[in-house]
């Protein structure tokens, strides 16, 4: 679903892109983890586990997501290797002051998008309170 409003270039189809995307399920590269590891992992001091980071053309570290992951993965393979809710993945991002943003990989095209630390925040904390997040994986 998110998908779909990726390239709209409207401000109403933004807003759903948001939207969608931190109410969806997205895929991630997780790192900090066994391999082989399966079900719900939460990050803890004994076992720290963290979003895999890109670099986008800008030399900007990027949370690294992709849209709608059964559909992204029959189409171009899995380079991912957990899900995690949007809304998570959006917390997680402010949790690193270095992380400009998530890069969300569309799963119709080889096309992505930014959601900056800007937009992020204002989804995150639109009334500007900081709010705690638990961050939580499931792997395949």
């Amino acid at each position: 679903m998110i998908a779909a409003h990726m390239t709209s270039g409207s401000s109403d189809g933004w807003a759903r892109f948001l939207d969608g995307f931190r109410k969806s399920q997205v895929g991630v590269v997780v790192v900090g983890v066994p391999a082989r590891t399966g079900g719900e992992v939460v990050s803890a001091a004994n076992q720290p586990v963290s979003i895999g980071l890109t670099r986008h053309a800008d030399g900007r570290p990027m949370a690294l997501a992709f849209a709608d992951p059964v559909a992204f993965a029959a189409r171009f393979g899995r380079p991912f290797n957990a899900s995690m809710a949007g809304a998570a993945v959006l917390s997680t991002v402010l949790l690193n002051p270095e992380c400009a943003g998530v890069l969300v990989n569309s799963a119709r095209a080889e096309v992505s998008v930014v959601i900056d630390r800007a937009a992020d925040q204002a989804l995150v904390q639109p009334s500007g309170a900081r709010t705690a997040a638990k961050s939580w994986w499931r792997f395949w």
